[in-house]
């Protein structure tokens, strides 16, 4: 067998599933088929060398092997009709060191890979619900909350077991750690899965019933950011579930639920709001007043203003969590608001006004 890697010579990922495996030797058995290149020795040889890799990868027992050890060879290991364990060839191998030999413990890892050993996890990440006012968004915010997460537990250190006090020998292996399986006439050692290998009596851990965490309520610190909105999820990196048998910690992340303003309203990183002016100041122009997060700010009304006319205010939008150090903008729709009339003065003067500027601001609509 070549010592290229099989997968990169069947052209796929080390995931690959058994129907991705077949597709691609088919692929590559028909561009390199003997009867597809005749007098070819190269493809002649490609094809040998995909047919064995196949060979290997599409069988899942071999396939195991391989992946554990790196090399196949033929005899190491052969499927014996349906049986779901292995079987073994003894053809051109020496076993008669035992288990002691390098065969024997190559064999001995092999079996005992998913002995007793627990594999670290990480630990899952903790989501909290959080509600604040529209002024915590925009300046942001320092406050302790309370989250329920779990932590190693301080019994075993995370372990999820407890070993007997010392000199109480397991009585599987008979406090060898290890114990001698045959399969025919190879003997091979492998490590005791009563005891994980410790040679020690090991039970499941008291306070945490073998699950290497314990479950505990924390009041911790957090820093929400200014610039938030509602739907913001913000993380703080290990401050999750403590991960099983020494793996890592998840991730804290905290979802921002925004409270509504009663004159501001937010899209993106702009703030929008609507302020009224008079009759008199669309028409003539006039400077007003309009609020902003950072207080009252000047907007220049020009003459001839309507009513829904929007003037923009450049960098007095919200804080940008995107881009930390910029603004979004503020848009200001102004609303003219028409003066009820009670005096005869009043009306006088505003029959003279439109005597003066007659204009009829319906008559494009008769353009239809």
């Amino acid at each position: 067998m070549s010592s290229n890697d099989l997968y990169l010579i069947l052209e796929v990922g080390r995931t690959a599933s058994v129907n991705e495996i077949k597709r691609a030797f088919r692929k590559l058995a028909r561009r390199y088929h003997p009867d597809i290149n005749p007098g070819d020795r190269g493809a002649e040889e490609r094809f040998k060398t995909i047919s064995e890799a196949y060979e290997i990868l599409s069988d899942p027992v071999k396939r195991q092997f391989y992946d554990e050890h790196g090399f196949y060879t033929d005899g190491v290991i052969e499927e014996r009709g349906q049986a779901k364990g292995w079987g073994f060839s003894f053809q051109g191998f020496d076993f008669s060191g035992g288990a002691a030999s390098p065969m024997g413990e190559l064999f001995g890892q092999f079996f005992a890979r998913k002995a007793a050993t627990r594999q670290p996890e990480r630990g899952r990440d903790v989501e909290y619900q959080m509600s604040i006012s529209f002024a915590d968004s925009i300046a942001g915010l320092k406050t302790r909350i309370s989250v329920q997460r779990h932590h190693a537990c301080p019994a075993c250190q995370g372990a999820g077991r407890s070993a007997a006090e010392r000199g109480a020998a397991c009585a599987a292996c008979g406090g060898t750690g290890a114990v001698i399986r045959t399969r025919g006439r190879l003997k091979f050692s492998t490590p005791c899965q009563a005891c994980a290998g410790t040679g020690r009596t090991v039970t499941e851990c008291r306070e945490c019933s073998g699950e290497g965490r314990v479950l505990r309520t924390d009041i911790i610190d957090v820093e929400i950011p200014a610039g938030v909105s509602t739907g913001a999820r913000i993380r703080f990196e290990g401050q999750g579930d403590a991960g099983r048998y020494g793996g890592p910690p998840g991730d804290l992340y905290i979802l921002t639920n925004v409270a509504p303003h009663p004159f501001f309203s937010r899209a993106g990183d702009n703030i929008h709001c609507t302020v009224p002016i008079t009759f008199s100041e669309a028409a003539l122009g006039a400077k007003v007043e309009a609020p902003t997060i950072d207080g009252p700010a000047v907007v220049r009304i020009p003459p001839g203003t309507q009513s829904g006319q929007v003037f923009r205010l450049r960098g007095k939008g919200a804080p940008s969590l995107m881009q930390p150090g910029l603004r979004g903008d503020q848009f200001v729709e102004v609303r003219v608001v028409v003066p009820r009339i009670a005096d005869e003065k009043s009306k006088e003067l505003l029959r003279e006004f439109a005597r003066l500027n007659a204009e009829n601001p319906r008559r494009d609509i008769w353009k239809f």
